[in-house]
């Protein structure tokens, strides 16, 4: 025999042997693969598919229509997630870590249509505990993406809680075992991104939160159409709380955080970012004054910043082109008052917790905006959250109000109606958790008003008519100054200490002893 002929022999023999193994270890993997994971007693799960396909000297699996269910559920009563998928494609797995350590090591792993949807548990379902610890021995991967994903959790009484529509998502270098399966994070990994067309939430009771386009990565989020809406009508809110309390509903065209770091240092969280930037910001606030007051103590903005539990540090805010209204009903048969800030445009630098900090620079809020649509509003507002005593200084400006468009908010308010323009008003307020002073002056022409009754619907002649004969028609072109001090409501927000001392400037200013008499 030719040693050719021997060689061609000797390669068919192997070919046939390597054949022949191929499908015999193929076969063997694909009876020991599930076996791995259905045999870990901590794995919560049973994992069944319709066909897999192993191609051993490429190092690749194919599951098809795989299925996800909780061992301990039953089809009376669900609980845990449950899932399908179309397609898993798991390339380049290393066959000693399987044949030696029972471990999955693989390059990349493809999830494809994945729909997953997650039934409550009696105990509160935990990811370390019911995803992460069975794997702590099974997986390490290059990276893992998902394809044209859907994502459902339901509540006890089976509605949406959360719904998440077409996700893609992409991890890259992941790794659980031993050693980080007990960490704040237990799944490590280098980075990942997020993207869905649309995402459903249902943030307690009372509101329900909608967004469109979602992008999330390690470095950055994008938020298209945000919206904050209220599941209940106000007739419905005014009658549902036991005290006074705010209904929102809040719509923002477009979130942009560029620059995201978040982590872990020890058991404590850091979240840090030098910009947060929102777009089209539109933003209704609507109290209904006919439930009880809220007595308790309400903490100034400095006090919240101080109290935060975790390392916060955002360098810049910014509102660009947005809306903001607020609206107090005082009685179901009377209206809402509105006072409307549109064009706002806002800047707020140093919003931080004070956990790992060595600098405090000073937290301000500049707004320019158009008060009632037609006034130009300037504000400056500073305050350190390091003082103990939440001293802050409010400084604002507003020009050329038409008593036309104030006398919407006035009469509900405090009773009273003008005629005439207020040119031009100055404020510096200087407060603190107990009280204030500061200056206010005012310039205005061909002034007169009109006082009502506390039920706002009888003119007060005499009260008005004195009232009148007390104020000049206009302050003749120069700026009328007083000094204002006022004393903290503490079971009242800032806006309403701000809202106290301004009222104070024009009761000194333009009606002394009369907006305050009786009836």
């Amino acid at each position: 025999m030719s040693l050719l002929k021997k060689i061609l022999i000797g390669l068919a023999i192997l070919i046939v042997i390597g054949t022949v193994a191929n499908y015999g270890l193929s076969y063997w993997i694909s009876r020991k693969l599930p076996n791995i994971i259905q045999s870990d007693k901590d794995m919560p799960y049973n994992i069944s598919y319709t066909d897999l396909d192993i191609v051993l000297l490429k190092g690749n699996i194919t599951v098809l229509n795989a299925s996800l269910s909780p061992k301990d559920s039953t089809a009376q009563l669900k609980s845990g997630a449950y899932g399908q998928i179309e397609k898993i494609r798991i390339e380049h797995f290393s066959l000693w870590a399987l044949l030696k350590n029972n471990k999955i090591s693989v390059d990349n792993i493809i999830i494809d249509k994945p729909e997953i949807i997650l039934y409550p548990e009696e105990n509160k379902y935990n990811v370390k505990g019911d995803l992460v610890k069975p794997f702590k021995n099974t997986v390490f991967t290059e990276t893992v993406e998902v394809n044209r994903g859907k994502f459902t959790l339901l509540d006890t009484t089976d509605n949406t809680k959360l719904k998440a529509s077409n996700i893609n998502m992409l991890f890259r270098n992941i790794k659980i075992d031993s050693t980080t399966i007990d960490d704040n994070l237990p799944v490590k990994y280098s980075s990942y991104s997020l993207k869905c067309d649309s995402l459903f939430y249902q943030a307690g009771k009372q509101y329900n939160i909608t967004t469109q386009e979602l992008n999330i990565s390690d470095t950055a989020i994008t938020v298209n159409n945000f919206k904050l809406t209220p599941e209940q009508s106000r007739m419905e809110f005014a009658q549902s709380i036991p005290k006074e309390k705010d209904q929102y509903r809040i719509e923002v065209n477009k979130i942009h955080i560029p620059d995201l770091l978040w982590g872990f240092v020890n058991d404590t969280l850091y979240v840090r970012t030098p910009l947060v930037d929102l777009t089209k910001v539109n933003a209704v606030i609507y109290r209904p004054k006919m439930a009880p007051d809220d007595l308790s103590v309400k903490k100034l903005y400095s006090q919240m910043l101080r109290e935060i539990k975790f390392d916060l540090k955002t360098d810049t805010i910014k509102l660009n082109d947005s809306y903001v209204e607020y609206q107090e009903q005082q009685s179901y048969d009377k209206p809402a008052a509105k006072v409307m800030f549109s064009d706002f445009n806002a800047t707020i630098k140093n919003i931080y917790s004070p956990i790992n900090k060595t600098e405090t620079p000073q937290t301000t809020l500049d707004v320019n905006c158009l008060f009632m649509k037609s006034s130009p509003l300037n504000v400056h507002w500073t305050f350190d959250i390091t003082d103990k005593t939440d001293a802050f200084t409010i400084q604002g400006k507003l020009q050329n109000v038409k008593s036309s468009v104030i006398d919407p908010v006035a009469k509900p308010l405090m009773n009273i109606t003008t005629t005439g323009d207020l040119k031009e008003i100055y404020f510096t307020f200087n407060g603190n958790r107990n009280n204030s002073n500061g200056d206010f002056a005012i310039r205005y022409d061909d002034l007169k008003v009109k006082l009502y009754k506390k039920d706002g619907k009888d003119k007060n002649k005499l009260m008005s008519a004195v009232g009148n004969l007390l104020v000049k028609n206009d302050s003749e072109g120069e700026l009328k100054e007083t000094e204002v001090s006022v004393e903290r409501v503490k079971d009242k927000s800032v806006f309403n200490f701000l809202w106290r001392f301004l009222y104070e400037g024009l009761k000194k200013t333009l009606l002394p002893k009369i907006i305050s008499g009786g009836d």
